[in-house]
């Protein structure tokens, strides 16, 4: 009995600290005011058209250019939905750090005239598990100590964070550490109680990611997706999976049972016998390998019997075991959108599921919340992004003109210049040219962007070569966080820097660079993604649908990342800049038709042209300085 009645007390406590909590956001909220000084223009126009969607359970894709205050302008909106009791909660999706950032700013921001709410921001579980990178954590069992008796020590815990109100990974590791509890395990065990929960896309979207709780709890949540263009091609790897040879010989080199190591050993010789007898090097075919499904269940109950015999299993070998799940589960998914690659070379043996489009799946997400919107600076043409999306004929669309005058900002095409792969080569020479008559016309920090890191590396190195008196910094595969750091130092604390960098990466999406920090961008292609197999049979699906095929899997994704690294130059509206356009398709009224409404292109023939143009128009800005 006083076991029931401790629990009972228990329960009762946290119903009562919840609903005060409830109260106090609710009618915090109701009275909150913009944040900021006034609205942007046209900010007022968007911040309405999101708060309608909530109202009326709508789906809305929104595009408003960069710069345009759109994380403020969608959460300020779902706050005062909740204000008004039409919404339970905020989810804030952002596929980069920098994007969740933002976001935490705003919610401060509102916090800091008085909104009373709680928040969440979720860090993935390798960067905030010390058992990832320590091995003491780890029991003889194989366990992370930190989750042993969780469950009980999860109540103190849970009331120290609820009582917080503001949990950052710093706020979630302090009381993890006090309590011994897995931060990562915690702060889901947070998402029900929270007004606001900030994460990546595949805490949503992701089929063997995606978190119970968005699926079983039954709040009115409003799901905001920064950045939503990227959701195209991430939905797509989501919903993909591979093995290959490799993965299975680091299997093997762990210390694994005998039976264990029977069970790998039988997914390679499935994963030989689908691919050995093939003609071509890459085979496609509409099926996953039944020989190959086998092996993997059967590898599966191995795994289980050692997990709850509690054997020890190596940490690669349980990483071996995800990567087995995830091609179990994306093989029970597949379907008329999916093919298999087998590639038949023994270095590269491996068979892929591989998602051509991933609209299907998301269809099934989306009634999951009382409203949806998704918003960038690209997402236009807006027929390709509601089709690869899943978004039907009745989401709404919304399209903002840029808040910033348009005399700001010059845009060159240089149509001498031709990138396709088997011309680019003899186009350096005039690459560099253009880059450093630009430089010339007014020297400071400009960014050079390619969508090939072989022929960036090509181009930066002849420049080098020539114009060594020009500072350069250049984008190296896989960068840490401590380079990217430095990268970007370059741009915040001098001036005069030439940095060469990869469109549609860190460098080109959802950083500020304010004021002096860019003053112009050389963008070099169209962007297309690279041609290959992949790239081919996305571009047949999208034609057995009926639909441009070349369009939706080459021109409308080279034209989002072009954009969004175009996007870089003007973010506020003490910014002056100028994008150069390097390639000759350019021109061609495919691409122009789909250009931003506030580019004012003026057309060069050669480097003489522009450098006229580029010397008129900083002259112009030198003039009303």
């Amino acid at each position: 009995m006083a076991f029931l009645q401790t629990v009972l007390q228990r329960y009762i406590d946290w119903y009562h600290l919840v609903s005060k909590q409830r109260e106090r956001m609710i009618n915090s909220a109701r009275l909150l005011d913009f944040p900021f000084e006034d609205f942007r223009a046209q900010q007022h126009r968007f911040a309405a058209s999101v708060y309608r969607s909530i109202k009326q359970n709508h789906r809305l894709l929104a595009e408003a250019p960069t710069g345009s205050g759109k994380t403020i302008s969608t959460l300020f909106p779902s706050v005062k939905a909740i204000g008004e009791d039409i919404a339970d909660q905020i989810i804030y999706l952002s596929a980069k750090t920098s994007g969740q950032n933002e976001a935490r700013k705003a919610i401060e921001a509102m916090i800091n005239k008085g909104l009373q709410a709680s928040y969440l921001i979720v860090q993935a579980k390798a960067k905030c598990c010390s058992c990832v990178h320590d091995e003491t954590e780890i029991e003889e069992s194989g366990k992370c100590s930190r989750t042993l008796g969780f469950y009980d020590r999860l109540p103190a815990a849970r009331e120290a964070l609820f009582r917080k109100g503001k949990l950052g990974s710093e706020e979630i590791k302090l009381v993890a550490d006090e309590h011994h509890l897995c931060p990562f395990e915690l702060s889901l065990q947070m998402l029900p109680w929270m007004d606001i929960v900030v994460c990546d896309l595949n805490y949503i979207f992701d089929p063997l990611v995606q978190l119970s709780y968005f699926r079983s709890d039954r709040k009115r949540k409003v799901l905001l997706i920064d950045e939503m263009h990227n959701l195209v091609d991430r939905a797509r790897q989501m919903y993909s999976a591979s093995l290959s040879r490799s993965q299975i010989k680091l299997a093997l080199k762990n210390n694994n049972s005998v039976t264990m190591v029977r069970a790998i050993n039988s997914i390679g010789s499935a994963l030989d016998r689908c691919t050995r007898q093939q003609s071509d090097a890459e085979t496609i075919c509409i099926e996953v390998p039944a020989t190959l499904t086998r092996a993997i269940s059967r590898f599966g109950e191995q795994q289980g019997l050692e997990l709850f015999g509690n054997k020890r299993i190596p940490a690669q070998t349980l990483e071996f075991g995800k990567a087995i799940f995830r091609f179990q589960c994306i093989g029970n998914l597949y379907g008329d959108h999916h093919r298999t690659i087998a590639a038949r070379p023994v270095a590269q043996r491996e068979i892929r599921l591989l998602c051509l489009n991933a609209f299907e799946y998301l269809q099934q997400i989306y009634p999951l919340f009382k409203a949806v919107c998704g918003f960038s600076a690209t997402l236009s043409p807006t027929g390709y992004f509601q089709q690869a999306l899943g978004l039907d004929e009745k989401c709404q669309s919304l399209k903002l003109a840029s808040s910033f005058p348009p005399d700001r900002l010059q845009v060159n095409i240089c149509s001498y210049v031709d990138t396709r792969y088997r011309q680019r080569d003899h186009y350096i020479n005039q690459i560099c040219a253009t880059i450093e008559r630009c430089y010339a016309a007014r020297p400071g920090n400009y960014l050079v962007f390619f969508s090939s890191y072989a022929f960036m590396q090509k181009v930066h190195d002849y420049f080098e070569l020539h114009h060594a008196e020009i500072d350069t910094m250049m984008q190296t595969r896989a960068a840490s966080d401590q380079q990217r750091v430095d990268f970007l130092s370059h741009y915040f604390d001098r001036t005069n820097t030439l940095g060469f960098a990869i469109m549609g990466g860190v460098f080109a999406e959802g950083i500020d660079y304010l004021g002096s920090a860019l003053i112009g961008t050389i963008i070099v292609g169209v962007g297309m993604p690279q041609a290959n197999i992949q790239q081919q049979l996305i571009q047949q699906d999208f034609d057995a649908m009926q639909l441009n095929g070349f369009d939706f899997a080459y021109r409308f994704p080279g034209l989002t990342r072009v954009q969004q690294s175009a996007g870089r130059v003007i973010r506020c509206d003490t910014d002056y800049g100028v994008i150069i356009l390097l390639d000759q398709r350019f021109k061609q009224a495919d691409y122009q038709r789909h250009f931003p409404p506030h580019w004012q292109t003026q057309h060069c023939h050669d480097c003489d042209s522009l450098e006229q143009s580029l010397n008129q128009f900083w002259s112009r800005v030198d003039g009303k300085h």
